[in-house]
């Protein structure tokens, strides 16, 4: 839309000079604008705020279970296999279907002597690597698993020990 001068007729064909007929209409459309303008730009920024926020409480949670999955590996190498244990199982409810939780508790079995039980949970780790398909889990990891599975239980099964990149 071209700009009217104050002075010049009312693009409304009233025949009045613009400031006398619709200058505070186009004033109010204008500020309206302006003011739409301001607050999508508001609502980005918001958005965008909300994201990283989102973001950043990830992080800290991810922070905060892996000092605690590590905390398990302390207790292990402590000897103190019962707080360990409660430890693991605490992660386990907290994240059941987070294969490092399950990996700790396996160790916690395993370093306890308890060869069947620390079985199963690698069992149930790879098993959960496998629901997620290729990319969902890091290779290594899944291979560790398995052989962790084939020398605690030998005579079952294990599953097979896919891609090892070391």
């Amino acid at each position: 839309m071209e700009k009217v001068g104050r002075n010049e007729p009312c693009p409304c064909g009233s025949g009045k000079k613009f400031k006398r007929c619709c200058v505070e209409q186009a004033e109010v459309e204008s500020r309206i604008s302006r003011l739409t303008a301001e607050r999508d730009r508001l609502v980005a920024q918001r958005e965008s705020a909300e994201r990283e926020l989102a973001a950043l409480a990830e992080e800290a949670e991810l922070t905060e279970l892996e000092l605690r999955t590590e905390s398990v590996l302390e207790l292990i190498e402590a000897g103190r296999f019962a707080e360990a244990e409660t430890t693991a199982q605490q992660l386990l409810v907290e994240f059941p279907e987070d294969t490092v939780v399950i990996e700790r508790l396996a160790q916690v079995y395993e370093a306890k002597g308890e060869s069947y039980s620390a079985a199963e949970q690698y069992r149930r780790g790879v098993a959960l690597m496998d629901a997620e398909g290729d990319g969902g889990f890091c290779d290594c990891c899944r291979a560790r698993m398995v052989k962790a599975i084939r020398r605690l239980d030998p005579d079952h099964p294990a599953p097979p020990l896919g891609r090892d990149p070391q």
